[in-house]
């Protein structure tokens, strides 16, 4: 693994958030979830490829352990900072890395769509503090069951949402979710969301994140079914044609409700 030398740090910084306390489904990153491949995998070969500095962030609990040695193992960088206050994880990573704009990954998505990682980071170092697609209800992504597309946002918004949350009553929420006090206060911070492609923007019956046994099963049958490099319609489509999926979708979304 290439140090990221301090004399030449990135200013560009994909960061993928992952623990493997989860209390629903233990260890699931790690968890062998395509052939030998896992969800930390499949991501991380992809990125591999897009050749923009990235790194793993998890927490200093042991438990998270063995996320380091994966990491090590697999020639990635890993930043270790606080479990439950993820917004100072993020900056604290950022900040070891010198990095300014920010692309937020969620490990726990294997359909991941990395194509608009190049233009909104062209968008945040514009001006630009957050940028993220929305469903038809305005909803930003990472707030929808997709799972499928990740956000951008700069290091100054990050400390500036965490400089206003100092006397907040909800600090410790907004906290541990990292972004949502920055898209929810849009006078506060430059936000752009824009519409999410026309295969999701107006379904809220799609799931492809992995909190669960049943969602991780789902993935799994998905993976088996149309494979890694699958187009979004692809994947749409191979989730519609199969209504037992598509219940058990459902009762995920119904069960925990953003």
């Amino acid at each position: 693994m290439k140090p990221l030398l301090k004399t030449s740090m990135p200013r560009n910084l994909i960061i993928i958030q992952a623990r493997l306390s989860s209390s629903r489904l233990p260890g699931k990153v790690l968890k062998p979830i395509h052939g030998s491949l896992s969800l930390l995998d499949i991501q991380v070969q992809v990125l591999k490829k897009i050749g923009i500095p990235f790194v793993v962030a998890t927490s200093t609990n042991s438990a998270d352990d063995p996320l380091q040695s994966w990491a090590e193992e697999h020639e990635v960088h890993c930043f270790r900072g606080e479990e439950n206050n993820v917004l100072n994880r993020f900056i604290d990573c950022a900040l070891s890395f010198e990095a300014e704009n920010i692309i937020r990954v969620c490990s726990d998505n294997p359909f991941l769509q990395f194509e608009e990682i190049s233009k909104y980071l062209e968008v945040l170092n514009k001006g630009t503090d957050y940028i993220s697609y929305c469903s038809e209800a305005g909803t930003p992504a990472i707030r929808t069951h997709w799972g499928l597309f990740v956000e951008g946002v700069t290091l100054s918004a990050l400390k500036k949402a965490q400089s206003l949350l100092i006397h907040h009553p909800q600090r410790e929420f907004y906290s541990e979710h990292v972004t949502n006090f920055i898209y929810e206060n849009p006078n506060d911070f430059n936000v752009l969301l824009e519409k999410a492609p026309l295969e999701v923007f107006n379904r809220n019956d799609l799931r492809f994140t992995v909190d669960t046994i049943d969602d991780f099963n789902n993935m799994q049958n998905l993976l088996g079914l149309v494979g890694l490099q699958a187009s979004l319609r692809e994947l749409v489509s191979a989730a519609d044609g199969d209504p037992v999926m598509k219940e058990s979708m459902m009762t995920g979304i119904q069960h925990f409700n953003k």
